[in-house]
């Protein structure tokens, strides 16, 4: 996470500012940044591959060579604001069906400097005590009520998700109508589909998009047509673990009958998959985040022990439009995006659709804007990029 008015001398920093040295400098300058960005086309199909299957490109929060390097040389821009200056690394392109010449999606890859992870979204805190000193329960549950009790809990305001939010205008001159995205490391980031083969009996609204995106979850989406931000149609990502005005749980971490693991294979140290909770009760004397971790004797509920504040659940309609997935690692985000280019389903008879209303339909050959937001564990301070021109370059014909 990086404070305000802190310095860190990360390795995207490195690689910008070494660059940015002249002859008989001794301190780096800002680089002259280019001020557009360039989405060239790329094929979704693996044609050299000898079953020549078509696939979406893998949307795992890990940049690999393979994906990423026909863009050219990664962009450089520079975020400035109160969550801090620094640069991100952006690589953008679109795809297409080469058996159809059909568009298919644009894709974003950003990496930017965080010497943090941060996933929890002001998780509820309790301030109970229900064990002794050899961690066995001290709480006759059926004549004591403090486990549900709002005295007994309050939201830590203080502790935020990293957050990346993405605006797109219609146009080169940041015209309406805009979509935005809003990524969160805590709220939208883990609401993956889960495997049917693995976790027999889900339901299709748990399992949607296994198989094209296995490891990408859904985003929040808005959309402006010039009187503000709106949420487009749809179940969000996420959806809040407490009552209106209040700051206990109502749901907990639990194992449903079916299930082959605790909260369908998701860290619930800070995920609890909406499917497998149950009511928070109270008589619920164990904390089940503690309960799996087989290296904590004491079990029971100790003073600072939380549940995350949302449960996840998978986004439909046009809420589920773009697919993302974030990865920490060694003070770095990378974070990757994807969205169809014209984001809207066909009928059931396999007939295209006017584009929806709330997405801005992107077509090859033209120039949009795009602004990047990046918020670092807080709700209010972050740093944000300039407008930036995209230009989705026509496919190259031989």
């Amino acid at each position: 996470m990086l404070r305000r008015h802190s310095v860190r001398a990360g390795l995207l920093f490195a690689l910008v500012l070494a660059s940015s040295l002249s002859c008989g400098e001794t301190s780096p300058t800002e680089p002259g940044l280019p001020s557009d960005l360039t989405a060239p086309a790329f094929s979704e199909n693996f044609e050299t591959s000898p079953l020549r299957e078509s696939r979406e490109l893998l949307i795992d929060g890990r940049p690999t060579d393979i994906e990423w390097n026909g863009t050219g040389d990664p962009t450089f821009v520079i975020v400035r604001g109160s969550g801090g200056n620094y640069f991100v690394l952006v690589r953008t392109l679109w795809t297409f069906d080469a058996s159809t010449g059909n568009p298919a999606g644009i894709y974003f890859m950003l990496q930017w400097p965080d010497g943090e992870e941060n996933r929890l979204e002001e998780p509820l805190v309790t301030t109970l005590d229900t064990g002794d000193a050899d961690g066995l329960n001290t709480v006759d549950c059926f004549n004591d009520t403090r486990i549900t009790h709002p005295a007994f809990w309050y939201r830590d305001t203080d502790q935020h998700e990293d957050q990346v939010v993405v605006e797109l205008y219609a146009d080169s001159m940041g015209g309406y109508p805009a979509d935005m995205w809003r990524w969160g490391a805590g709220t939208t980031d883990p609401s993956t589909p889960v495997n049917p083969t693995e976790y027999l009996g889900a339901d299709f609204d748990e399992t949607e998009g296994a198989a094209e995106h296995p490891l990408g979850g859904g985003v929040e989406e808005f959309y402006n047509t010039g009187s503000g931000w709106m949420f487009d149609v749809g179940l969000r990502t996420s959806k809040p673990n407490t009552l209106p005005g209040s700051s206990v749980p109502v749901r907990k971490h639990d194992k449903a009958t079916r299930d082959v693991r605790l909260n369908r294979g998701k860290p619930t140290a800070y995920v609890m998959w909406d499917k497998v909770t149950s009511t928070f009760m109270p008589c619920d004397t164990l904390n089940p985040i503690r309960l799996d971790d087989g290296g904590i004797r004491d079990k029971t509920w100790s003073p600072g022990d939380y549940l995350p504040s949302v449960t996840i659940q998978l986004a439909d309609s046009s809420q589920g439009d773009v697919v993302a997935r974030g990865a920490w690692l060694n003070g770095k985000w990378s974070l990757e995006l994807r969205r169809d280019l014209i984001a809207t389903p066909p009928d059931s008879f396999g007939t295209p659709l006017p584009p929806r209303p709330d997405d801005v339909p992107l077509r090859e050959g033209r120039r949009y804007m795009v602004r990047f937001t990046i918020y670092n564990a807080s709700k209010s301070q972050y740093s944000q990029t300039e407008l930036l021109p995209i230009y989705l370059r026509p496919r190259s014909t031989p």
